[in-house]
Formats: C-alpha cells, structure tokens, sequence
C-alpha cells in the first residue's frame, strides 16, 4: 500500500501540471483567434476606406483601426501596425495587410498567464495578421 501512496503523489503533481498547461494553451489560442479577427476587421474597414478615400486612408490609417475593440485583448489603436509595405497597390489585386499585437499588460490587455507561476508574463506576446483586397 506504501507504494501506492508514493506513485500516487508523483502523478497528482504532473496532473495539475498537465491541466494548467492545457488551459493556458487554450487560452492563448482564443487570444490569437480574437487577434485574427481584429486583424481582419482592421484590413476589411482600410481596404473600404481607401476605395472612398485613398489618400486619407493612408495618411489616416490608425483613425480608422482605433474604433476596433475587443476588450482586454484589443484596446488600443497603437497595437495595430500595417504589415510589410502596407497598403501594396502595386500587386495584382492591391492589397493591405494589418498585424496586431497583444503584449501583456500593455494597451489595456489582461496579464497572460494568469496565474503565472513561472513568471512569463510580463512582455508576453502575441501576433495576429490579415490581408484584405483594396476595394
């Protein structure tokens, strides 16, 4: 029965391990889902704004992106950069891509992990990005 004991207390730990790690994981999975889609909805307003507008729209970018939250994971206009060359209109279709960024912490995000028991969190970060076609 002693060894019983013994074995059971080493699995116990690795077990809570294995789920921390799971919903950690799963978590920055829905972070980085809600960052696509971020990503997406920002690509999607520039390429319909700079189809209006299209001098505006570069100049003016980051007004149109700041409308875009999504609490605690998308707060801030600054988490949003145009990617590459931006708005490429010389390739055939034109297009815009938009990256977003979440860095715990900063710009309103929540702190991830959470809990952090190793300490990660501080500077973690996540990107998300998408191209749109310009209209």
């Amino acid at each position: 029965m002693p060894e019983f004991t013994a074995s059971l207390m080493m699995i116990v730990p690795l077990i809570v391990i294995a789920v921390y790690v799971m919903i950690e994981a799963s978590e920055a999975y829905v972070i980085h889902c809600t960052l696509k889609q971020a990503a997406s909805t920002a690509a999607r307003k520039l390429a319909m704004a700079y189809g209006l507008d299209p001098k505006h729209t570069v100049a003016h970018w980051s007004e149109i992106v700041s409308s875009i939250n999504y609490p605690a994971v998308v707060s801030s206009y600054k988490q949003f950069e145009l990617a590459g060359q931006g708005f490429n209109e010389t390739t055939n279709p034109p297009t815009v891509t938009v990256k977003v960024h979440f860095v715990s912490d900063l710009y309103g995000c929540k702190h991830f992990p959470e809990p952090d028991l190793l300490g990660l969190g501080k500077g973690f970060e996540i990107v998300a990005e998408s191209t749109c076609r310009l209209e």
